[in-house]
């Protein structure tokens, strides 16, 4: 089982965090290979990882010239990888050490393409932080997932807020993305993870979720409610007409597929009039309304709403 895994770490000014994510992946049982692509940080990111990967032959370090997001950071490593299996964490984030030695033994016992375990989030490292699971708060067992089902549970109304399982991060068979030349899409930085496991699904990945193996997530406060751009709304937009385009997609599939196009293009088209007001830019506002009927009915609805907040508010004597 030696170095039959990569560990892939995407950093950008995690100076605070990263020696614990990358002590985690050291750490692991099963004795992986950590890449971690450094993506031109402005603080001491790459000179502590320079630092904790002194002297430490499975480790190395690759540094970007310029910032250019997560997605092509992490498909560089995956370029630089030679074993088996990949797996992907964050650099806020950690795991505990059987993590991947347990993932690997399911994936091989199944002969699954790819596996994830339903997170632990938690709030704080201290040693007695709640945690709490990210999709499933009782046992699932051991799930295959369908696309269908997949892009059903990236919808918040069906998964629950900040629980869409697009938050997993798998063991993947590098060879599987390799024969079918996938990576992720460098040019989103937001829905990159849901991008690449919905396409990896499509082309017929035997796709496992388990219950919780030690991947632990931490909640930075306020990140699952902050606004997204519409640029990055509107590229996450655009997977799902890639998805809806592609022949292999079964028809039954393509309704749950539109629903979460529907439910982002609501998203992106009020964070367009947000733009819009705090730019005082007419035109872009109008645009805004530019959008399948449902959505324009939406953005309304919502438009009036809070106009009508704003009339109601109490002026200050």
């Amino acid at each position: 089982m030696a170095q039959t895994i990569t560990i892939i770490i995407a950093a950008y000014n995690a100076e605070s965090s990263i020696e614990r994510a990358l002590r985690s992946a050291l750490d692991q049982t099963c004795r992986p290979n950590v890449i971690v692509v450094d993506d031109a940080s402005t603080d001491n990111t790459a000179r502590r990882i320079g630092s904790l990967l002194h002297d430490e032959p499975r480790g190395t370090l690759l540094r970007q010239n310029i910032n250019q997001g997560p997605s092509a950071a992490r498909n560089r490593a995956i370029e630089a990888a030679k074993t088996d299996w990949i797996a992907i964490i964050d650099a806020d984030d950690a795991m505990v050490p059987d993590r991947l030695e347990r993932l690997l033994a399911m994936a091989e016992a199944n002969a699954w393409d790819a596996i994830a375990d339903d997170q632990y989030r938690i709030s704080s490292w201290a040693p007695d932080a709640p945690r709490r699971r990210l999709w499933s708060d009782s046992d699932i067992g051991q799930i295959e997932l369908s696309l269908a089902r997949f892009v059903r549970e990236n919808i918040m109304e069906y998964a629950g807020f900040g629980r869409e399982l697009g938050f997993i991060k798998p063991l993947i068979k590098r060879d599987f993305l390799s024969k079918n030349d996938l990576r992720y899409d460098a040019d989103m930085r937001l829905g990159e993870d849901y991008d690449l496991y919905a396409r990896m699904l499509l082309h017929g990945a035997k796709f496992g979720l388990v219950d919780p193996c030690g991947y632990l997530a931490f909640d930075t406060p306020g990140s699952l409610s902050r606004t997204h751009r519409s640029e990055a709304l509107e590229k996450l937009v655009r997977s799902d007409q890639r998805l809806l385009r592609h022949t292999a997609t079964p028809q039954n599939t393509k309704p749950i597929i539109i629903e979460h196009m529907r439910h982002t293009q609501k998203k992106a088209a009020w964070a367009k009039l947000g733009e819009a007001y705090h730019e005082r830019n007419p035109l872009k506002a109008a645009s805004s309304f530019i959008a399948p009927w449902d959505v324009v009915t939406d953005l309304t609805s919502r438009a009036v709403a809070l106009a009508g907040q704003k009339l109601k508010k109490p002026k200050m004597m």
